[in-house]
């Protein structure tokens, strides 16, 4: 080989290593995600579980913190950025299926669960179209979600609605040591585990060691001994609830563990729905009345309490004709 072509050579290998060198660097961890949401924390909640009123541009959403990373010996607390969510806060988010998401120290995450959203301003209903004999025309005016098989649970968007007893399967009184297994949803978040108990319930909290093995975890109990029955084998799931405004009805209404959707098409807040109510079913089609209807449970109708609309002013009286000449 002639020097010459092996400095050719050499050169050649030089640049191409030289190119790989320059070429933007592959990240190595998943990189932060967007946060498109801006909300201000309009109140705040410890009582039980750390839960938030937060008020965007069109929504008010009651959040309930439930995955967060790490060691608790109590309800998670999420922060924003470094530092506890506090009232006064605005925080950014995003909204995914049924969390919301918001950065915290390090490039972690802390989650929380949407557990109702509603419309700040409710427009007006569209004129009716005809419907059939019995129905309403009807629109979401709210959406969230609650703990299958509870019962009377009011409507609101409140921090202090959320008490262990709304979370855990209807635990009231005070500490008392459970005589078996409890099925518990670790404070960390994730799927039920089975623990035996190591402490004195508190509210719905049981601090036990997994069945399994392992080091002892916190968690809301959802069954077992405590709860009277083990639901299944496993907590009740969390089903999806819409609140929809019917005539002079709101209804609250029970879907479940799938979001809310008529034909597989989803519902979402401020769409028209057709609503016809026999006894504790409600029946939602599309706004044209026709089609496949869902059947949806009623878990509690209230009076609308919106006020009326304003008649239209009267049309002025046509002038009369000018006399003939």
């Amino acid at each position: 080989m002639t020097s010459k072509s092996c400095v050719l050579r050499n050169s050649s290998f030089f640049c191409v290593l030289l190119a790989i060198c320059l070429l933007p660097a592959w990240p190595k961890d998943k990189q932060a995600p967007d946060y498109p949401l801006s909300g201000k924390v309009l109140s705040t909640s410890a009582k039980g579980a750390h839960s938030y009123q937060v008020e965007t541009d069109t929504r008010i959403y009651l959040l309930l913190c439930d995955k967060v990373k790490g060691l608790h010996f109590s309800m998670p607390e999420c922060k924003a950025g470094d530092k506890p969510i506090e009232t006064g806060d605005t925080i950014h988010f995003r909204v995914d299926d049924d969390s919301a998401y918001l950065a915290a120290a390090k490039g972690a995450e802390d989650g929380l669960r949407i557990l109702t959203m509603e419309l700040k301003v409710i427009p007006p209903m569209p004129p009716a179209t005809g419907n059939s004999t019995g129905t309403e025309r009807g629109m979401v005016i709210g959406a969230g979600m609650h703990i299958m098989g509870q019962k009377k649970v009011p409507w609101s968007t409140d921090p202090s609605s959320v008490k262990a007893r709304n979370l855990g399967g209807g635990f009231v009184g005070g500490p008392a040591m459970p005589t078996g297994p409890v099925m518990a949803i670790p404070s960390t978040g994730g799927a039920p585990v089975l623990v035996i108990p190591t402490a004195p319930m508190n509210g719905g909290f049981v601090t036990g060691v997994p069945v399994t093995g392992g080091p002892p975890i916190v968690g809301m109990a959802t069954g077992g001994a405590a709860a009277g029955g083990m639901h299944g084998g496993g907590a009740p799931p969390w089903v999806h609830l819409l609140r929809v405004r019917a005539g002079d009805t709101i209804y609250q209404l029970e879907c479940s563990a799938k979001p809310c959707a008529i034909d597989k098409t989803p519902i979402g807040l401020g769409d028209t729905l057709v609503v016809r109510a026999e006894k504790k079913w409600a029946y939602v089609s599309s706004n044209n009345g026709g089609g496949k209807e869902q059947k949806l449970r009623i878990l509690s109708e209230s009076e609308d309490d919106a006020p009326a609309a304003d008649p239209a002013p009267a049309a002025p009286p046509a002038p009369a004709p000018a006399p003939a000449p």
